[in-house]
């Protein structure tokens, strides 16, 4: 396993300097099945592949239990498979003769496989967006609700991506760079930010010491670089600050009256999208 700095420097030369993976190998001095390992972002060292094995008691029945598993996605969340009820079900209909045990180690080892979600990872061209929180006040079923709005800027279109969250948790700071690359289609070179805690653990500006974890891995997989402006510098980004006052002033009012978060972001999706076909010509993946 290599370290997360090393990563970033593979995955920077790989997917923005382009170099070959023999190019890579040979000026990192590392070899070039870590590079070949390592470079297209499918496998990162912060996680860990379980060993395989052969299963003699549960192999057979393993191809079921994950169909049963991916199916519950689409079930209401209280009615769906308990390792019990697997093992109830393999016993009853399939004749299993294993123990409730290793049924109860076999579900607990697929579900984190059936609920991950794999972004495919495109680096369109662009130097730099800005990233900044914003709060709103929205009525969600009924209920007046405080909401953070996650706001992306491209700083060389002004294009705008705002995500609606319950906080400003790491979560939920992590999801909002996913799905903002997912709506451009693509990574910037650079983001540039406040001193968030959610992405400083030490110092501040130009004199950022560390990173919090989770943001590291985030940003080495994404391959872009972190830039984190002065205190009180304000208008290092004053482009993603004037889009917290703009979706505040023509998107939520009047306040809007939605049935739960996703519905929130269907309509700032379709206000984002509308921004760019009234102002700007940009090409954007459809």
């Amino acid at each position: 396993m290599i370290d997360i700095n090393l990563y970033e420097e593979i995955r920077r030369l790989y997917a923005v300097e382009k170099l070959s993976q023999r190019a890579i190998a040979r000026k990192l001095g590392i070899s070039r099945n870590t590079v070949k390992r390592y470079c297209k972002g499918e496998n990162v060292p912060w996680e860990t592949k379980p060993r395989q094995y052969e299963r003699p008691v549960t192999g057979p029945v393993e191809a079921l239990v994950r169909e049963w598993l991916t199916k519950d996605k689409g079930a209401p969340p209280k009615q769906r498979h308990t390792a019990e009820r697997v093992y109830q079900r393999l016993v009853e209909e399939h004749g299993f003769t294993g123990s409730y045990s290793t049924i109860r180690q076999l579900v607990r080892e697929l579900r984190p496989e059936v609920n991950k979600a794999y972004i495919p990872l495109e680096f369109a061209p662009g130097e730099a967006a800005q990233v900044d929180w914003g709060e709103a006040t929205v009525i969600i079923a009924g209920r007046k609700v405080k909401v953070q709005l996650f706001c992306y800027r491209l700083c060389h279109s002004c294009a705008p991506y705002v995500a609606a969250f319950p906080s400003q948790r790491s979560d939920c700071f992590l999801a909002g760079h996913v799905q903002s690359f997912n709506f451009f289609g693509g990574v910037p070179r650079r983001l540039i930010y406040d001193n968030l805690k959610t992405a400083v653990k030490d110092g501040w500006g130009r004199y950022v010491k560390a990173e919090q974890p989770a943001f590291m891995a985030l940003k080495s997989h994404y391959a872009f670089r972190a830039d984190f402006c002065n205190p009180g510098g304000g208008n290092e980004k004053g482009l993603v600050e004037g889009l917290v006052g703009y979706i505040r002033r023509n998107v939520l009012v009047p306040v809007p009256r939605v049935n739960s978060f996703v519905e929130l972001q269907g309509e700032l999706d379709k206000r984002c999208r509308q921004y760019q076909d009234k102002h700007l010509a940009i090409t954007r993946p459809r």
